[in-house]
């Protein structure tokens, strides 16, 4: 491009670095970004941000996505939700509950509010550690705070109460779930029907079962 005559501007720089990440190529990335983009000076924006993000999370980089994190807000770029919603599932899925949960706590601070999103991917995480008290709790806390959940955020959860043999927790949760126009998805009558296979005569499970499989 300069040998045309031409300057690369933030959106052609952003095409590559998510070109690299995309056929897996995070080194090219990771080195495209260090030595094109920080070492030349280009003003990067958010979705920059994001890119970078998302692909080092993908591919298991997490805590040098943490470093870039503080290199791109060192430079006045302001995460917003997206991009904290990015990190905090990067975090929970590369084992970093407690980091995860010390960003979203700090939501607020930083004067954001959990969307959706953010509240399924802490749930889901709360779920699988076994965590269903704090999954409960921010359950209710979302609805609290005018973010409605939705069909995969009572999935998780009804989920989350089957594989910790909840099963009354689970059948309130679905019976609110159907009440709301919702339906149980695949993921949660595969474990139902995991679960009867092992414990068939449980009469809750087989009602719950009746309820998701009619």
């Amino acid at each position: 491009m300069p040998f045309e005559g031409l300057t690369p501007t933030i959106e052609t720089y952003n095409t590559i670095l998510q070109g690299f990440f995309h056929v897996g190529r995070h080194v090219e990335a990771r080195k495209f970004f260090k030595e094109k983009m920080i070492n030349q000076g280009v003003e990067l924006n958010k979705v920059t941000f994001r890119i970078l993000l998302h692909g080092l999370c993908q591919n298991n980089y997490v805590v040098e996505a943490l470093s870039f994190f503080q290199i791109l807000e060192s430079r006045g770029l302001v995460p917003d939700l997206h991009v904290y919603n990015i990190l905090i599932d990067g975090l929970i899925k590369n084992g970093h509950l407690e980091n995860a949960r010390s960003r979203f706590d700090n939501l607020h601070a930083k004067g954001l509010s959990p969307d959706v999103k953010t509240y399924t991917v802490m749930i889901q995480a709360y779920c699988y550690e076994g965590l269903l008290d704090e999954a409960n709790e921010l359950f209710r806390e979302m609805e609290g705070n005018d973010c409605l959940p939705n069909d995969v955020t009572f999935n998780m959860l009804i989920r989350g109460c089957l594989q910790n043999k909840k099963y009354y927790e689970a059948g309130v949760l679905l019976d609110e779930m159907l009440g709301r126009g919702f339906a149980a998805d695949a993921s949660t009558a595969s474990v139902l029907l995991d679960l009867l296979d092992v414990q068939e005569q449980d009469p809750a499970l087989l009602a719950l079962c009746k309820k998701c499989l009619p």
